[in-house]
């Protein structure tokens, strides 16, 4: 009971300190590219984090549906990009989701990380 309670407590802290070590790595890639990372980088580790407290259950038998939304969601950002690069239509819609803020990036492939890392680690996988 005690090494699950140390675990629960120093398995976070490990993880912050590989992300604050990796941080000036992300931001040498580019401004599109560091928030993707850091957002892929920040939904797995959450997604990995909740197992060590308990607050999920080993198999879920809906976790597979988690890949449509994140499909959608890096479809998304796909779109981003390339509208960022001047490639794409100018359809008033697809407007709307070309959004050059970094901290919404982020958010969004934090969202797509880890609704893929839930998936494949509760469900049948991909």
């Amino acid at each position: 009971m005690f090494l699950r309670k140390l675990t629960v407590l120093l398995v976070p802290l490990g993880m912050l300190l590989l992300l604050c070590l990796l941080l000036p790595l992300f931001s040498s890639l580019g401004s599109f590219f560091a928030s993707l990372v850091l957002g892929l980088f920040l939904g797995i580790l959450l997604a990995l984090l909740l197992p060590l407290s308990g607050a999920t259950r080993l198999r879920e038998p809906f976790a597979w549906l988690l890949v449509f939304p994140a499909a959608l969601i890096l479809l998304i950002l796909l779109y981003q990009y390339l509208a960022m690069n001047g490639v794409g239509y100018d359809w008033p819609l697809l407007r709307l989701l070309a959004v050059n803020d970094a901290r919404v990036i982020t958010v969004e492939a934090a969202f797509a990380a880890y609704m893929l890392t839930f998936s494949i680690r509760t469900g049948k996988g991909i």
